[in-house]
């Protein structure tokens, strides 16, 4: 049914993370479809203002915060049930928001897999990154808590 599946990873959500590869991992086992999983990383402008962004250091910052990312994405789904040549892996540095969703569109994503955690009274039922995904993503977007 699914195609293609795109699996955003909140590297700081352990817990959460281990729920939705077992998801994953039963969805997948449906079909053939590719899983794509991707973490974003936000951007140093985000912390420290848009001064930081003419600072030469901070290229190479994003190039090391990217390769950390990266390797900590594939330390996550090491032990996901998956065949290796259906999974790839993807790290973007921005707006989790919209990296995913941009993403989404990139690879063409069938289904978007996300998970949702501590949400608030401002976002109701559901995380503030989940909410917007939902909200704009132009596929299904399946929400695991």
């Amino acid at each position: 049914m699914y195609k293609k599946i795109l699996v955003p990873i909140d590297l700081l959500e352990d817990e959460l993370n281990l729920v939705i590869l077992k998801h994953v991992e039963e969805i997948a086992k449906l079909s053939t479809s590719e899983i794509h999983f991707i973490s974003v990383i936000p951007s140093m402008e985000l912390f420290f203002g848009i001064e930081i962004a003419a600072l030469p250091e901070s290229n190479k910052d994003s190039a090391e915060r990217s390769i950390l990312a990266m390797r900590a994405l594939e330390e996550v789904i090491k032990d996901v049930k998956i065949a290796d040549d259906r999974i790839s892996c993807k790290v973007s540095i921005g707006s989790a928001k919209d990296e995913i969703l941009s993403y989404s569109q990139e690879i063409d994503a069938d289904l978007i897999v996300v998970g949702s955690h501590h949400p608030s009274t401002s976002t109701y039922l559901l995380g503030s990154t989940a909410s917007a995904i939902v909200r704009h993503a132009k596929t299904s977007v399946f929400v695991i808590r």
